[in-house]
């Protein structure tokens, strides 16, 4: 008797924090359809998500742009600085300005508003396992165009990588994920995840969004 494997996806435990325009949107009813998310808790402010995480593993934090920027900002460095921090996403199209700062203060990806909502889910998902950076493309746009001239310390960074970690910062950059980065490179996603973190400690970096910005800054893409 042939017996089949079963594959199973792991449940996403998530919060929302300030929800007007993810309510708009009715994205709350998205989310609660997608079976690899769980939506555990709408919260309004920092201390009403921190009493969620008291009681329940947060794996990841959506965070609506819309609330203001001091409590956006709080609330990122925050969660980056707690000892066991989840994935922080950010929902809503922003300055670039501020999308760098978020990214410098450990956010994971920017979703901006036009992407199509039955997509994230999934964006969310990706952005939990290292994947895409999805910011939108005036923010794209800026992050090459902030100097005529590459930004020389970033490259002198980026020149002091092996030839096999230049090339999964490069893949991170162009949003690849750990399994796109371990066929492409012939080896397995353990050995990428080694590769990812050691590219980090030599740029000085602590997430695959800060490895993008290097390396756009390096004018390498």
């Amino acid at each position: 008797m042939n017996v089949g494997t079963v594959q199973t996806v792991a449940t996403l435990q998530m919060a929302v924090v300030g929800c007007d325009y993810i309510t708009n949107l009715g994205l709350a009813q998205l989310l609660n359809r997608a079976e690899y998310i769980h939506v555990l808790a709408s919260v309004p402010s920092l201390a009403a998500l921190k009493s969620v995480m008291e009681t329940s593993t947060v794996d990841l934090v959506l965070i609506d742009a819309g609330i203001p920027l001091m409590d956006l900002m709080h609330i990122c460095r925050e969660l980056a600085a707690a000892g066991t921090s989840p994935t922080v996403v950010v929902m809503g199209d922003l300055p670039f300005e501020v999308t760098e700062s978020l990214i410098f203060a450990g956010v994971s990806a920017i979703l901006h508003n036009g992407l199509v909502a039955e997509d994230i889910p999934t964006a969310l998902r990706m952005a939990h396992r290292g994947g895409a950076v999805l910011v939108n493309k005036g923010s794209r746009l800026a992050l090459m165009e902030r100097s005529n001239s590459y930004d020389i310390g970033n490259r002198v960074r980026f020149d002091g990588l092996n030839t096999r970690e230049r090339a999964v910062a490069l893949g991170v950059a162009e949003g690849k994920s750990n399994g796109q980065l371990a066929s492409e490179l012939h080896v397995s996603e353990a050995t990428v995840k080694l590769l990812v973190s050691n590219v980090m400690g030599k740029l000085r970096v602590s997430n695959r969004v800060q490895i993008a910005v290097v390396v756009t800054k390096a004018r390498l893409i």
